[in-house]
């Protein structure tokens, strides 16, 4: 089942699979914690399945007499995971993969997540500001889902809620436009110009997690390729009709002539090694930070103009 057909269940199946967009993934583990609160859970991350245990917990009576639930986090399909089902009459089993291939378990008991478009991330956006008891206009919130990632929209949110009760889409630049924009724009602008980029990348490394780059960089380049189809389609020379809003007129300027000076090879080459740079972070046995060095002697040697 799909995201929509999930959220409409008033039951939960006691035992379903989650896969696909990371985002939905940590938003859903956090939602069954909640759902779940007062049973009995126990969380299996990675290396810490056991099958034995698991076993063991699914045939357990919570102490208060309600169920047991366990939560399996893994980038791999665990051994003997698909025996767990016959476990789970009086008990709940979340499997949580965070692999990229089909994972052949648990039969029609699965929700497959993708990545949130603009309205499930304006959605998100009104279910936070209610939370937080803060309004917030139109303008303001297709602003912050253009802009910024949607793992980082409810620490945002919570920053401006302590500025205002009403949020416009100046406040929003004011307080979020440089966080998002900026931090990592001025690098990834020195990678694609072909300049040498790695004091900023020191710098920056030491505010921010490594892994975070390499998918900044990738919707980075995705985005230039959609400004490049839109400013050959239309001839414009501005973004505003594409984003629904007005960029500084520097920043601006700096994408459109990034856009259009990068070729079709050079999109297709780089989002071709990033990503396959990233599949090696998520699913690799090597360590993580060595593959994001390489993907940086990578990008160190890419020219295109």
């Amino acid at each position: 089942m799909y995201k929509k057909d999930f959220d409409k269940l008033a039951q939960y199946p006691h035992f379903l699979l989650f896969y696909g967009n990371e985002f939905y993934l940590q938003e859903y583990e956090k939602i069954i914690q909640e759902k779940f609160k007062n049973a009995n859970i126990l969380k299996m991350y990675y290396d810490e399945y056991d099958f034995e245990i698991a076993k063991t917990h699914l045939n357990e009576t919570s102490l208060f007499g309600g169920e047991s639930v366990l939560i399996i986090k893994h980038n791999k399909i665990p051994p003997n995971i698909d025996k767990l089902k016959k476990y789970t009459k009086n008990s709940y089993l979340f499997f949580f993969y965070y692999g990229n291939k089909r994972p052949e378990v648990f039969g029609k008991n699965f929700v497959r997540f993708f990545e949130p478009n603009l309205r499930d991330k304006v959605e998100l956006i009104n279910k936070i500001a209610n939370e937080k008891k803060v309004n917030i206009t139109q303008e303001a919130k297709l602003f912050l889902a253009k802009s910024i990632e949607p793992s980082f929209l409810r620490s945002e949110i919570e920053k401006l809620s302590l500025y205002s009760d009403n949020i416009d889409v100046d406040v929003v630049k004011e307080l979020v436009f440089i966080y998002k924009e900026e931090s990592f724009e001025d690098l990834i602008v020195s990678i694609l110009r072909g300049e040498d980029f790695f004091e900023k990348l020191n710098t920056m490394l030491e505010i921010v997690d490594f892994k975070r780059i390499i998918p900044a960089t990738i919707r980075y380049v995705r985005d230039l390729y959609s400004y490049n189809l839109y400013i050959k389609k239309t001839g414009l020379s501005s973004l505003e009709g594409f984003l629904g809003y007005k960029l500084p007129f520097d920043i601006e300027k700096q994408r459109v002539d990034l856009a259009v000076r990068l070729k079709e090879k050079d999109y297709y080459e780089l989002l071709k090694h990033l990503l396959n740079f990233e599949l090696q972070m998520r699913n690799s046995e090597k360590n993580k930070e060595a593959i994001f060095w390489e993907a940086m002697s990578y990008l160190k040697t890419f020219k295109s103009f």
